[in-house]
Order: C-alpha cells, then structure tokens, then sequence
C-alpha cells in the first residue's frame, strides 16, 4: 500500500495541512504512521477518507459533525449528496484514488456514472482536466511515480478510442483534416475529440498525434493538402516560440487553420487563424456549418 505525506493531502483535497494536523489532534479525524524520523505517513484509506471529509465540508457541513460519523457513515453521506451537488468533487476524488490505486473497476464505474447525465467533451473538460491537474501537481513535485499518471492518461484515452470507434461517419464533406500536436506537445486529448466530431461530420481525417518535428509538419501539409489544420497549445512556452510556430505554419500553409487548449497561452499570441476555447465550441462551430 502507498503511503503519502501531509503535503501530498493537501494538494488532493485542498485542505491545509495546519488543518489537518488540528482535525487528528482535536478530532482523531486519522491516526498517520510515523517514520523513523518521526514523519507523517498516511496509506490509501486515511487519503480517501480526507478526500471524502472535504467534500462534506464544501457541501455545507461542519468538521464536528463529520468527525462523529464512521468510515461508512461518511461514505454513505458522500454517496447521498454526489446527486446533489453542484460540483464535482465526489467524482475528481474517484478518479484521484482509482488513480494512486490503478483501480480500474473504479474509474470505469465513476465515468459510466456520470455518462447518464453528461457526454464526453463535458466530462473531460470539467472532471478530467481537474483530476488531471491535481495528479501532475504531485508528479511534477515528485511525489507520484509516473505509471500512475500514465494510467490515468490511458484511461481516459480508451474512451475517446471507443467514442471515435463507434462514431458514425456522416456524408462525405469532400473535405480533408490534418490533426497534429507541435514538437514539444504531449497531452492529444483534444485533438482526438475533434478526430470523432469531424469524422460524424464525413470529413476525410489524418490524425498524426504528437511528437512529429516542424519539417514533418510541413511535409504532411504537402503530401496531405488538407483543407484544414488543427493543433493545440496545452504545455507552457515561450511567446516568442509560439509565434514563430504559428507564423512558420502560416507561411508554410495555405489552408485553413484552427487551434484550441490552454487559453492563456492561446491569448499571448496571433494564430494566423480561429481559436477554440473548449471542445463544446469547437463542436458546435463545425455541426452548424456542416450539418445545417
């Protein structure tokens, strides 16, 4: 069983860790092993139930309160108020544990949940860019090993797989889509949602994915001739880098372009073409040019 810090609980759960230290003194909220060097430690089950604690406590009830209920009591409590809520801590707390535990079963029963109120792009833009944040923030301090991030990646990549698998082709557009990442992209998950829209809407799609240098880039416009271009910018860059980008592919392309991810960086700089700020957008700007 992995064990955790106090700083790797607050990061999870957004508690502080003066407050958690507070709670298992004045409540026995958990009782964490100690180290030889008289270090916090907390396993699997003290995370979960300090997950499910701070989202009672966001959900308007009192630390006191909580504190009187069982393990069951307070999972039971969590289970009533998810239907409830206005947010969506409850599942981003499912994701983070079936995460630290590859919990597969977890991750499946949570997303198969929430498919009867919501589709895909919705989830992912509000349950798993959140969960995803929250696991980097451990990954990049060195506190998660990274297979864990991975399979949390891979996951959510198996749904959109499915979902462009069973996406039906609509009538043939007689247009073609290049989808490509820059050099220094990883995260695709965009891009393959535009892959299963575009694909509904009868667009011929080259979807290429990441880690494909400029000069590939370039080839693939030449030997391709698409219609349209689509990438996106998610990994903090230079300005400086991002403008060269775009006005190199400019240069380099006399085809339409569109770009989408992290709105910050998307904001810094010309595109040479349109920006989408969420994956509804870019849904809904195509569907009303090629379906209507």
């Amino acid at each position: 069983m992995q064990t955790y810090s106090i700083a790797d609980l607050e990061k999870l759960s957004g508690i502080k860790s003066h407050t958690i230290r507070i709670w298992e003194k004045r409540y026995e909220l958990v009782k964490p092993l100690r180290t030889d060097t008289n270090i916090r430690a907390y396993n699997d089950d003290q995370l979960k139930k300090i997950l499910n604690v701070s989202f009672l406590i966001n959900n308007g009830m009192k630390i006191s309160k909580v504190a009187s209920l069982t393990n069951d009591e307070i999972s039971d409590k969590v289970v009533s108020l998810t239907s409830k809520s206005e947010g969506f801590d409850s599942y981003i707390n499912s994701f983070v544990i079936c995460t630290l535990q590859f919990d597969q079963t977890l991750f499946n029963k949570t997303y198969n949940e929430l498919l009867k109120s919501y589709d895909l792009a919705f989830i992912y833009e509000n349950i798993f860019i959140p969960t995803l944040r929250r696991i980097g923030a451990l990954w990049s301090s060195g506190e998660l090993f990274p297979a864990q991030e991975h399979f949390l990646s891979n996951m959510i990549k198996q749904k959109f797989h499915s979902a462009i698998e069973n996406a039906n082709s609509g009538p043939k557009a007689n247009q073609k889509a290049f989808l490509f990442l820059p050099p220094w992209e990883d995260h695709d998950f965009a891009l393959m949602y535009s892959n299963m829209i575009l694909k509904e809407l009868g667009f011929e799609v080259i979807y290429i994915g990441k880690t494909i240098s400029f000069d590939s880039i370039v080839q693939c416009v030449e030997k391709i001739k698409p219609d349209l271009l689509f990438t996106t910018f998610i990994v903090g860059q230079k300005v400086t880098v991002l403008q060269k980008f775009c006005d190199d592919l400019k240069a380099k392309s006399n085809c339409k372009m569109f770009f989408g991810g992290n709105i910050d960086l998307l904001r810094l700089v010309n595109t040479h073409g349109k920006v989408f700020y969420s994956l509804n957008e870019f849904d809904k700007f195509f569907k009303s040019r090629f379906l209507n």
